[in-house]
């Protein structure tokens, strides 16, 4: 396949990712928040049924190697790994965002979320600084079919269906704008996996990280033009749904999302990769520290938001 028409498809893929994650308001932040509450953790679900999406769709292009499709590398669970998995939960619950949810609600129209590219860079640098062991990286069990990697296909197929059976939800939104929670979900494992499979250095990290004089690898010139797309999808997402205006931010807003990005930069270097990373490449891709990684930033936002809770309940009573 042409260079021209493979970047034509990942553009496409990114413009539906973007508008898929505004339409469900997919977030690490906003899943973790559900959990704190102890209500229906239907985005939780819905995250791992966009996983297990992709992981249908991921493996089998892999083997088909068609349009240059490899799987995610998986990582061990090493030290270095959780305390980025942690710096990246910190970061997501200062910014009240992680990267996924970053990209949604810069479509809403979120201007201090512009910060969050410079918060990265610091990041990024400060990591580069130091001299650390990051995690080593091992190709995914599943790169080649085996009787390992069926059961794997059959098991993501079981948890998309059970994960869809438990978010459906059989009101109709009024405006009939928005997508249904499961069909959402279903795109943005479609077309996110997908696009991590043919362009795994396409987001706004990598482009971030392309335009600093890191040792860190650089990325492809594709970068830039699926950042836009994914960009152009999320906003076109909200037009669509009447909810797109300019939010003027605060200096203390965009101060967490300079100090929230620096975390999360630090977070994406160490694990190395970020919640939208993890989701829809490496835990498709069964990589042991990928999976756990997710699951503790998931820990260290609901952490960070009952600290919260309590010291607010504290104030409150005094």
């Amino acid at each position: 396949m042409t260079w021209p028409t493979s970047t034509v498809i990942a553009c496409i893929l990114a413009f539906w990712m973007g508008y898929s994650v505004n339409q469900s308001g997919t977030c690490l932040v906003a899943s973790a928040h559900e959990l704190h509450r102890r209500r229906r953790p239907r985005l939780f679900v819905g995250i791992l049924a966009a996983s297990a999406a992709a992981g249908l769709v991921t493996v089998p292009l892999s083997w088909s190697g068609a349009v240059g499709a490899v799987l995610a590398e998986s990582a061990d669970i090493s030290l270095t790994l959780l305390m980025g998995a942690v710096a990246f939960g910190v970061g997501a619950f200062i910014n009240d965002a992680c990267l996924l949810g970053s990209l949604g609600r810069l479509g809403d129209g979120e201007i201090r979320l512009i910060a969050v590219p410079i918060g990265l860079a610091a990041g990024f640098l400060l990591v580069d600084g130091i001299i650390v062991n990051r995690s080593p990286l091992w190709p995914s069990v599943l790169t080649a079919p085996s009787i390992l990697a069926v059961t794997a296909l059959a098991g993501f197929l079981a948890v998309v269906v059970l994960s869809l059976t438990y978010i459906s939800d059989r009101t109709t939104s009024q405006s009939g704008r928005r997508w249904p929670l499961g069909v959402s979900m279903l795109v943005l494992g479609i077309t996110g996996g997908s696009l991590y499979a043919i362009a795994p250095v396409w987001t706004y990290v990598d482009l971030v990280r392309r335009s600093l004089p890191l040792t860190m690898a650089g990325t492809g010139e594709i970068a830039i033009l699926t950042v836009l797309a994914s960009i152009a999808g999320a906003v076109s997402a909200a037009l669509h749904q009447g909810k797109w205006r300019l939010q003027w931010p605060a200096i203390a807003d965009i101060v967490n999302s300079l100090v929230g990005g620096a975390l999360m930069g630090v977070g994406v270097a160490l694990i190395p990769g970020g919640n939208d990373g993890l989701v829809l490449a490496a835990i498709p891709a069964f990589s042991p520290g990928g999976t756990a990684a997710y699951l503790l930033m998931t820990a260290a936002v609901v952490l960070g938001l009952s600290a919260r809770a309590r010291i607010s309940r504290k104030s409150t009573a005094a």
